[in-house]
């Protein structure tokens, strides 16, 4: 991944265009508000500082929910977070768009991103299916933190 395309001369410039207020609030598919989100959000994270709770919701989105690139339909309502959490499975653009919800449920900044990743570790099943190791539009989430954006090189079986 080429993180140099990220970099801006200040932190807190958003590339696409929307106003940093924007990765605060609820949106259609990172449905922050919904109470299922919320709750969850909210035990998982627990207390303490964000970066604290920023990694705990990471590793539950991680790892409470199964990986599982084969059985997402191609249906708007299957990329909704509260969608990807009450079927306990996704694959990473699902799973990021949790991980972004339940940031913004507990008040944590958080943004869904993409890009193409090569995946030298996958399946000979998924890569058939694909037709190659490359995963096409790999989401993944960029978390605000210590006043800056904190973009991990998540793997693609995230």
């Amino acid at each position: 991944m080429d993180y140099d395309s990220f970099k801006t001369e200040r932190d807190d410039t958003v590339r696409d265009g929307a106003g940093f207020e924007a990765y605060r609030r609820p949106g259609d598919l990172i449905d922050s508000q919904h109470p299922k989100i919320a709750a969850y959000a909210r035990r998982v994270a627990g207390d303490g500082g964000d970066r604290a709770r920023a990694l705990r919701l990471y590793y539950a989105v991680r790892d409470d929910l199964r990986y599982d690139p084969y059985n997402t339909p191609m249906k708007h309502e299957a990329y909704r977070a509260s969608t990807t959490l009450g079927a306990g499975h996704g694959y990473c653009v699902n799973k990021a768009g949790l991980m972004a919800a339940v940031c913004r449920a507990v008040g944590i900044p958080a943004r869904v991103g993409y890009a193409d990743v090569r995946n030298h570790m996958t399946t000979k099943r998924l890569s058939d299916l694909m037709g190659s190791d490359t995963f096409y539009y790999h989401g993944y989430t960029e978390v605000w933190l210590d006043g800056r954006t904190q973009c991990p090189a998540l793997p693609p079986w995230l």
